[in-house]
């Protein structure tokens, strides 16, 4: 695996026009324990990823892939979703219980606050996946984490 680069293993569920769609089987910790069927803490879940390639198409449905993106991309999808929106709940808490709004107030309007950000980025969301891009490789050219 290259410097700078988080890959996971996962599948081509699916050939479109202009990508893919893989699909990626994430495991909680405990799932590939011994012990994972008579206990009820293992997880595993599926989630589709859509791969915009621009190049020829070189994968078919059911080879095995690696989904790659840069580590910096990665933690700016980090802020985005999880940063971002953690410091507008918590800005919002403090400063309308500063001014002494009942909870039930300051929670609808933290709910507000977060759902417009969300819809912000919902409308700048073409210029978002141009800056956090995944890209695909052959799962024998590279080794997973």
């Amino acid at each position: 695996m290259q410097k700078g680069i988080i890959g996971h293993e996962g599948v081509v569920s699916a050939v479109l026009e202009d990508g893919y769609k893989v699909t990626i089987t994430s495991r909680s910790a405990c799932s590939s324990c011994h012990a994972r069927g008579l206990c009820s803490a293992s997880e595993m879940v599926d989630k589709v990823i859509e791969v915009k390639d621009s190049g020829p198409v070189r994968y078919k449905t059911g080879d095995k892939v690696s989904v790659n993106i840069r580590e910096s991309a990665g933690m700016r999808a980090v802020w985005i979703v999880y940063a971002i929106p953690a410091i507008i709940l918590v800005t919002f808490l403090l400063y309308l219980q500063g001014l002494g709004m009942s909870e039930l107030t300051t929670g609808l309007a933290i709910l507000g606050a977060i759902a417009v950000y969300f819809f912000v980025l919902y409308l700048f969301r073409g210029k978002i996946g141009r800056r956090i891009r995944f890209t695909l490789s052959p799962l024998d050219e590279t080794t997973n984490n």
